[in-house]
C-alpha cells in the first residue's frame, strides 16, 4: 500500500485515479494547491493537476526536498510544450485526462519497488 497525494486534480480525473487506486487499496489524499502541506513530503507518488502555474512551485518544492519521489502531472490539456515544460522542472510523466486505470496502474507499477515494501509493513 502506498500514500497518494493528489493536488489540484479535476473531479473527473480524481475519481477515475481513486477508483483505480481502490483496487489495491492505497493511501489516496486529496488536496488543492492552496492547501499544499508539509505531509506531501511523506508520499509515495503525487498526481497533481491544473494550469503550470499551479503545479510548477509544487514540482520545484518537492524536487528541492525530495528529488527522487515520482510526481506525475495530469492536466486536460494535451499540449505538447507543457508535457515538455512539466518533465524538464522534474516531472516523472504526463498524462493529459481522460486517465484510464490501467495508466494508473502503470504509473504505481513505476513507484520503486523498496518504497511500495516499506509502506506495507
Amino acid at each position: 500500500m502506498a500514500k497518494v497525494f493528489l493536488i489540484g486534480i479535476d473531479q473527473a480525473a480524481a475519481g477515475e485515479i481513486c477508483r483505480a487506486l481502490a483496487v489495491e487499496k492505497h493511501q489516496i489524499r486529496k488536496q488543492s494547491h492552496d492547501s499544499f502541506t508539509p505531509g506531501l513530503l511523506e508520499a509515495d507518488i503525487v498526481f497533481a493537476g491544473g494550469e503550470p502555474e499551479s503545479y510548477l512551485p509544487v514540482l520545484r518544492h518537492v524536487r528541492a526536498t525530495r528529488p527522487a519521489l515520482p510526481f506525475v502531472v495530469v492536466t486536460l490539456r494535451a499540449e505538447t510544450r507543457e508535457w515538455l515544460d512539466a518533465l524538464e522542472a522534474g516531472a516523472t510523466d504526463y498524462c493529459s485526462a481522460p486517465v484510464h486505470a490501467r495508466q494508473v496502474h502503470w504509473l504505481m507499477a513505476s513507484v520503486p519497488l523498496s518504497v511500495r515494501s516499506s509502506r506495507s509493513r
